[in-house]
């Protein structure tokens, strides 16, 4: 099938600066991109690399895009590379509303094929993001007030037995039925591990997730092995094919996927029920626009919200175009049906 091409890039600042073992993060860059068939239907997708996490630089994409012009088709959509995994989940989901949109009938229901083993959610919890540091403390209260069951802090950022300290005071005020995950972001050493993963068994962890680099295979391996806390990869399993190295090696762990960078949510859904992976699906701080995509698939696909998503990082632009409605600690159909692609398309006219 052939399409009409166009894109548009986007620059935001974060309403509040993001702290991380990689260092501050203040804005937000990407591109929208616009197919449409040749009776109209339009679809969107969302571009947004982090490239120190390994995907495709800004610059990579937009000059592959502009090698497709202004008409392109199927063909030469399947023939990017498995590397540029934003720009293919991106290419994946524009092309899935748009055939989406085809197989609506008369009367408004959706044909198609049905899948007996698809298996959709009414709604899923959500894991919240906590601030690096102190700021936890302050941000912890509110959110269990609001109902929040499963947070995520940002861990590696400070002196490591400050750190340690502060998971003394975050676990004194979570309710036994909470759980917590940590984000190293690959930011200890192998030693400075093993004293968090030592003191992590006597708190409600979740997992640890990247606790060393993603190149320190020996270590993440070791480690998972020698501590009952269980483990998670993020910056190792970028890509899917990623995972499935790893998975290949028998990591016994979760594996944490941003769906945004590691390609096309139909492949991942199909090699996550194919082979029962412990999968947890996390936001790479996209915008409402690429947010919606990932969430509505993922209601549709229990195989990927055996865990808590993590989408659950507040009002990250401060405009409540990009970050979307205010999301709960739970997710049902309300929040993405509220997510109008073509207004934000519009907006960056």
């Amino acid at each position: 099938m052939e399409y009409g091409f166009s894109l548009r890039s986007y620059r935001l600042p974060l309403r509040t600066p993001l702290r991380t073992a990689h260092g501050m993060w203040t804005e937000r860059e990407g591109l929208i991109i616009r197919l449409e068939d040749e009776s109209g239907r339009a679809g969107y997708g969302e571009i947004a690399p982090i490239p120190v996490f390994g995907t495709e630089t800004l610059a990579e994409a937009r000059e592959i895009c502009g090698k497709f012009g202004d008409k392109v088709d199927d063909e030469v959509f399947d023939a990017v590379a498995e590397r540029f995994g934003c720009m293919r989940f991106a290419l994946a989901a524009a092309r899935a509303t748009v055939a989406r949109d085809r197989l609506i009938l008369p009367d408004g229901a959706r044909g198609g094929i049905s899948d007996p083993a698809l298996q959709s959610a009414a709604s899923v919890p959500l894991t919240a993001l906590l601030p690096a540091g102190k700021a936890a403390l302050e941000t912890l209260p509110s959110r269990l007030e609001s109902g929040w069951l499963s947070f995520k802090w940002k861990v590696g950022v400070g002196d490591l037995d400050a750190e340690l300290g502060l998971l003394d005071e975050v676990s004194a005020l979570l309710p036994t039925y909470a759980k917590l995950r940590l984000d190293a972001n690959g930011a200890w050493t192998r030693r400075q591990a093993e004293k968090w993963l030592a003191r992590c068994g006597e708190r409600p962890v979740e997992f640890v997730e990247q606790p060393v680099g993603p190149d320190d295979v020996d270590s993440l391996m070791g480690l998972a092995q020698d501590y009952p806390v269980k483990l998670a990869l993020d910056e190792s399993v970028v890509r899917l094919a990623e995972a499935r190295e790893w998975q290949a090696r028998g990591w016994p762990g979760v594996l944490v996927l941003k769906p945004a960078l590691a390609g096309p949510l139909d492949e991942i859904a199909t090699w996550a029920a194919k082979t029962g992976a412990d999968v947890v699906l996390s936001s790479a701080i996209e915008t409402a626009l690429g947010r919606a995509a990932i969430l509505q698939f993922a209601l549709a696909h229990s195989a990927l919200v055996r865990r808590s998503p993590g989408f659950g990082v507040g009002e990250v632009f401060g405009d409540r175009r990009w970050d979307g409605p205010i999301m709960g600690p739970v997710l049902d159909e309300g929040w993405v049906a509220a997510i109008n692609p073509e207004e934000l398309w519009n907006a960056l006219a």
